[in-house]
């Protein structure tokens, strides 16, 4: 009895440990994501996931090959957590001293060398978090379900928790936070009071150190990399620097008239201007004076319209105030100006107290324009965005292919019902011919036509070359037209004239929203019209060589987003694909060649090998492709990409930790029906939810943002909960296989794990997310299938244990 009791002991306080390594690596992969979206750019981060799964990989292979040799002891566990907890801030050292810079380097071989440098570097923890987890599961093989749940539950937590603590602790920060809370973890298993105290006195003085040790407003890694010459800028310390929960804001004093806003280390940029608040004065000064308050004046073309007219305005992306003040000085009644990141808005509200923020007729709010615009019934007479999108990849939810839901037919729908009866939408946004194109289709959805009569586009090749789109409800006209020609003629380049259209420099198919086949494939970038379901407006690469200006509707903004992101003949804004298809590659042959060389589960012959294998590889693949589309289709319900992220990501380790412990609990593995219920649960229930989409959405968007959040999290739980038994299943169906069979369970998992997001995001990008998810499902009832090869069903009484 005593002995019985000692064994629950041990496995509750195995239990607490679990969930601490996981809640730490969760923690150091979102905070690692956060740090490299300022220091390289948001893309580049995204392949901390295939780091942290590659880690995973390989810790499941050592395990598998050594795991008649390697037993799981305290005195072996507290030196490889505390080796653990060394090096998160290991990593701190390691990103401030070995800088990598994406835009300057010598040759490919000098890059590729310090980025293997650096990425072996960051892959550590994951691989000490991996060989440890692996090490428990082969040891506590039995009670797998129980401590898969801990794992879940505790990597949920880890997903909570750095959106709550970035605004204190900063990126960097949380590296010494992740390592504290891996120190407390220690503790757990310390036999002795002594040793308890000592580690959890270590793990307060470890977190408390960046608060200690900062010498401005946060502990901080240099920049690696000069974008838009933040470097230059930043040689004395800038003003201030604000950890926001989407992005990292700086503050840099830049001239007499303005203080740059600089996003992620200079990834997108905005301005406080400087302004005494006289709009009369402002207004007698323009245009001449325009460049003083303004970057120019196709900021304020449509308020330069509307004046007089007490326009009601939206202002999606309002960031430093530009357009929210033009609209103001141009006499608007009442001004919504919507900004994903909140602490700019609070800043200029509140530290700097600039116009227009607290002006009267302005409700300045932190919000996702969409959301905004479709939790209410307004109607506005402008609707306006300045090359609007958030930069972090974290917020994005797939970081490869950002998708921009901004720029989709549905949008435009969108802006389109809610402008009122002569209203306008006025874009800045890079490659005009794709927004006419996008927003000529949702035009045509919406039972109207002439539209080439209701659109007036500009553009230049001036240092901004943001074209200038204004999309009147009302056909223009010749009065409308020459007020604003009179505006930007000397400046600006008409590009279309809806009262002229033949002189046009569009064809005509742009304004029906369907291009033939013919004059696509002349146009060298894609053309594809984005969706909600295919959200993807900026991915407009066709081929790894540079574009021409003799080409069709290539400008210099096509230049510089195509051109300029080729290094040394590498396309930088997919070489995150190709470094993850290569990793995966290379984990492919480690995880399934070498436990069946080297390990003695792997060599030994056993009936259902092959199923095995495939059975593991459909769980990989098909959880993180599930995960990765729900994070998208749930962000038109709750509207912030970082809320979204957490909310989803959160609700799914969650269930899935519920659904493991469940199986582990009543023993689903051993009821003959209750071990298919989840192989056929996940494609119905998931189905249904597509199904329900729209009703489900236009119920939710009536309630506030936290009751959003927690119907997300209710909506996905069953789905979650049943996406947690596989693994539980087939472990208890093969751990009896031999001692290696969990690690190389976990390898195998871990790596189609890499490749399902990879696959999962071209498939989103080439077939949309309800193709992709209805492939995952079906991954899902072909892994049913094969799970009787290798675990045949035998009543409890029969059922014996294999050494």
């Amino acid at each position: 009895m005593k002995k019985k009791e000692s064994v629950n002991n041990t496995l509750k306080s195995v239990q607490g440990y679990v969930a601490f390594i996981a809640l730490s690596t969760l923690f150091y992969e979102l905070a690692l994501i956060r740090i490299l979206d300022v220091l390289w750019y948001p893309h580049f981060s995204y392949m901390v996931i295939t780091l942290a799964l590659l880690g995973f990989g390989i810790a499941g292979v050592m395990t598998s090959i050594f795991a008649h040799r390697l037993a799981w002891q305290p005195k072996v566990a507290i030196p490889l957590t505390s080796l653990l907890a060394i090096s998160y801030i290991g990593v701190f050292v390691l990103l401030s001293v070995l800088q990598i810079d994406f835009n300057e380097f010598s040759s490919v071989t000098s890059l590729g060398l310090k980025v293997f440098l650096s990425f072996s570097g960051l892959l550590v923890p994951f691989f000490l978090s991996g060989f440890i987890l692996s090490l428990l599961f082969t040891e506590y093989a039995g009670s797998f379900g129980r401590l898969y749940a801990w794992d879940l539950a505790g990597a949920a937590l880890g997903c909570i928790l750095v959106p709550l603590l970035i605004p204190s602790f900063g990126g960097p920060g949380l590296l010494f936070a992740v390592s504290g809370l891996t120190f407390a973890g220690a503790a757990i298993l310390a036999r002795t009071k002594t040793f308890r105290i000592a580690f959890v006195s270590i793990a307060i003085l470890v977190i408390l150190f960046p608060f200690v040790a900062k010498e401005h407003d946060y502990l901080e890694i240099p920049f690696h990399m000069d974008k838009r010459g933040i470097v230059k800028l930043t040689k004395e310390p800038p003003l201030l620097t604000v950890w926001d929960r989407i992005a990292r804001i700086d503050l840099i004093k830049y001239t007499d008239k303005y203080t740059w806003i600089a996003y992620d280390g200079g990834t997108q940029t905005s301005y406080y201007y400087d302004f005494d608040g006289n709009y009369e004065k402002l207004r007698q000064e323009l245009p001449k004076k325009t460049t003083s308050h303004f970057w120019d004046r196709f900021v304020y073309v449509s308020h330069w319209l509307k004046e007089g007219t007490d326009a009601k305005v939206l202002v999606i992306g309002a960031a430093g105030g530009q357009e929210t003040k033009a609209a103001v000085t141009f006499g608007a009644s009442a001004v919504d100006a919507v900004e994903m990141v909140g602490s700019v808005i609070r800043l200029g509200k509140e530290k700097y107290a600039i116009e227009p923020y607290n002006n009267p007729v302005v409700n300045a709010v932190q919000g996702e324009g969409r959301s905004f615009l479709r939790s209410g019934n307004k109607t506005y007479d402008i609707i306006q965005m300045m090359s609007n999108h958030t930069s972090a990849s974290i917020s994005s939810g797939s970081g490869a292919v950002s998708p921009n839901y901004l720029q989709t037919v549905d949008a435009y729908e969108e802006y389109f019902s809610h402008l009122s009866e002569n209203g306008v939408l006025h874009i800045n946004h890079h490659v005009y011919p794709k927004m006419v194109l996008t927003a000529a289709q949702a035009w045509k959805n919406m039972g109207r036509d002439d539209f080439s009569r209701h659109v007036l586009i500009y553009y230049s090749d001036a240092w901004c070359n943001l074209p200038t789109l204004l999309i009147k409800m009302k056909p223009w006209t010749l009065p409308e037209f020459n007020k604003v020609d009179m505006l930007m003629r000397d400046h600006f380049k008409l590009v279309h004239n809806p009262l002229n259209p033949t002189g046009s420099a569009l064809k005509p198919e742009f304004f029906t929203g369907h291009l033939p086949a013919e004059l696509e494939e002349n146009i060298p970038y894609r053309m594809h019209v984005p969706t909600d379901n295919q959200p993807y407006f900026n991915h407009l690469r066709k081929r790894f060589a540079p574009v021409s200006f003799r080409e069709p509707y290539v400008d210099r903004s096509l230049k510089v987003l195509l051109n300029d992101s080729i290094k040394n003949g590498i396309p930088m804004d997919v070489i995150h694909l190709i470094v993850t298809a290569g990793a995966a590659l290379a984990l492919a042959v480690l995880c399934l060649f070498a436990p069946l060389l080297f390990s003695k589960v792997g060599r030994a012959p056993w009936k259902g090998k092959t199923s095995f294998v495939t059975y593991f590889a459909c769980l990989g693949a098909g959880f993180i492709s599930i995960e990765l589309i729900f994070i998208q289709l749930f962000h038109k319900l709750i509207g912030y990409p970082l809320y979204t992220y957490a909310a989803v990501v959160f609700a799914f380790l969650i269930a899935a930790g519920t659904g493991s412990y469940l199986t582990d609990k009543f023993s689903l593995d051993k009821t003959r029906i209750m071990r298919f219920l989840p192989f056929l649960g996940i494609p119905l229930y998931g189905t249904l939810l597509l199904l329900l989409e729209k009703p489900l959405l236009d119920f939710f968007l009536q309630w506030s943002t936290w009751i959003r959040l927690l119907g997300s999290v209710a909506l996905i739980f069953p789905l979650g909960a049943f996406l947690g038994m596989p693994f539980a299943i087939g472990i208890a169906g093969s751990h009896t296989k031999g001692r290696g069979a969990v690690g190389w369970a976990w390898a195998v998992n871990g790596l189609f794990t890499v490749l399902g997001s990879v696959l999962s995001v071209l498939a989103a990008t080439y077939f949309g997310f309800i193709l992709t998810l209805s492939g995952a499902f079906l991954i899902y009832i072909l892994a049913g299938l094969l799970l009787p090869g290798f675990a045949p069903f035998v009543t409890p009484e029969k059922n014996g244990v294999l050494s």
